[in-house]
């Protein structure tokens, strides 16, 4: 590293990820959802940026909210690092939540974008209009709301740099009153939990992570993808009732997965719980 180049500390999750693609060319990032066939590394940094331009020109500014209420993994990893390449804010939007749950969320923080996909779209469109959103995005085609591929077509945007403690990540939680509240996440806490996963998951370039839809508050959720894209895995997006399917399929070796997963005797995966 030169005296000119920003520290690993320094940078945000989406500019590490976009500035390894190119070395791991071809290399698998994402199979399944939006990202079939198979999407290498050198594809989704492309697609990210050209998706980031597409929500820039679309009147996305630095530190904007964006809800994120997609189904699987693909559609996850797309839109948070999309939306982190704009400068944006991704806000997950936990599975199960009604449509004035959403609503309250996305009006809460302020989202005027909300990134999709069928079959969540009918409640995500039906949320929006409850809501300050004025943008729905979907990786599938739904009526009222933009396509996805749109966004490719703007040209491509180098990622944004952040602040260590400008907001990375703004999942909910729910209060013990029942109440969703915020919990940002901040650029340093979440280089933090990702130092903490190179030590404590040891996910590599040689792994396949099968990957249940998101779960949770989208935090650990969120870490856990990151961290296997960074470290070069290929990760497979599943629904939760094929994940050994999957990982017979694919030749798995660790599953990101909010419940248990019968295997059979002769996988050995390593499991990453997410609280649902």
């Amino acid at each position: 590293m030169t005296s000119t180049e920003p520290a690993t500390s320094e940078l945000t999750v989406t500019q590490r990820l976009l500035a390894a693609a190119p070395s791991r060319g071809e290399h698998r990032a994402l199979v399944g959802g939006p990202a079939d066939p198979a999407c290498g590394y050198a594809d989704l940094a492309a697609t990210v940026q050209a998706a980031a331009a597409g929500l820039a020109w679309r009147g996305l500014q630095p530190r904007d909210i964006v809800g994120v209420y997609v189904p699987d993994a693909a559609c996850y990893v797309l839109a948070t690092h999309a939306i982190r390449a704009a400068g944006g804010v991704p806000s997950p939007v936990a599975a199960g939540l009604t449509v004035p749950e959403i609503a309250g969320q996305l009006a809460d923080c302020g989202a005027r974008m909300l990134m999709t996909a069928p079959p969540l779209a009918a409640a995500a469109l039906a949320a929006a209009d409850r809501s300050w959103v004025r943008q729905v995005i979907s990786f599938g085609e739904a009526p009222a709301a933009i396509q996805f591929g749109v966004l490719l077509q703007m040209g491509t945007l180098p990622p944004v740099p952040g602040r260590p403690s400008d907001t990375a990540l703004l999942p909910y939680s729910r209060r013990p009153d029942g109440i969703l509240a915020p919990a940002p996440v901040s650029h340093q806490e979440m280089a933090g939990q990702l130092s903490r996963l190179d030590i404590e998951a040891e996910i590599g370039e040689n792994d396949v992570v099968l990957a249940a839809p998101p779960a949770g508050d989208g935090c650990y959720y969120t870490a856990l993808l990151d961290h296997a894209l960074l470290r070069g895995a290929t990760v497979v997006a599943s629904r939760a009732e094929d994940l050994a399917t999957a990982a017979d399929i694919h030749h798995g070796t660790a599953m990101i997965t909010a419940g248990s997963v019968a295997v059979g005797a002769g996988q050995r995966l390593r499991v990453f719980a997410v609280a649902s």
